[in-house]
């Protein structure tokens, strides 16, 4: 036995084999596309149908002349996306449509049997102005007590 230590000794490294020759293109293969991926048509159509339904709302249902063609056209991309293999978005952007082409009508009908009744969007405004005004000077608690008397001595009989 030696006297003296003596340190390890490190492996021999292996050759390393020569690299293979590859083919010309990208270091790394392109990722492959999702299923279901969204399109263009599809994302159009949801986007047509979130306007149509947004214009109803925001015009209580005024804005139907505009909101029923950006429905139709928001079905018809959403049709086709969905023949062009769109799944998700395409899906979504049928139902939002055919929600807008329903409440499109609806307003329409609603609207156009107001308007044949003598009722007009004027008046409705009138009407909501003299509300709002009306709930206003009830939240005074002043002009609330003075209700109260006055239903207490209609009550009372006085």
């Amino acid at each position: 036995m030696p006297t003296e230590w003596l340190p390890p000794q490190a492996p021999r490294p292996r050759p390393v084999p020569p690299p293979e020759p590859r083919a010309p293109g990208p270091p790394w293969p392109a990722p492959p596309a999702p299923p279901g991926a969204s399109s263009g048509l599809a994302v159009a159509g949801v986007v047509l149908a979130v306007s149509s339904l947004g214009l109803l709302v925001l015009s209580l249902g005024l804005s139907f002349a505009l909101s029923l063609p950006l429905a139709i056209g928001a079905w018809l991309c959403a049709a086709k996306a969905r023949r062009e293999g769109s799944t998700g978005q395409g899906q979504a952007a049928r139902v939002l449509a055919l929600i807008g082409i329903g409440m499109s009508v609806a307003a329409m009908v609603v609207w156009l049997a107001l308007i044949l009744a003598g009722f007009s969007p004027d008046e409705l405004q009138r009407d909501l102005e003299r509300e709002l005004e009306r709930q206003r000077r009830s939240d005074d608690p002043v002009s609330r007590l003075t209700e109260l008397r006055a239903g207490a001595a209609v009550i009372l009989g006085r």
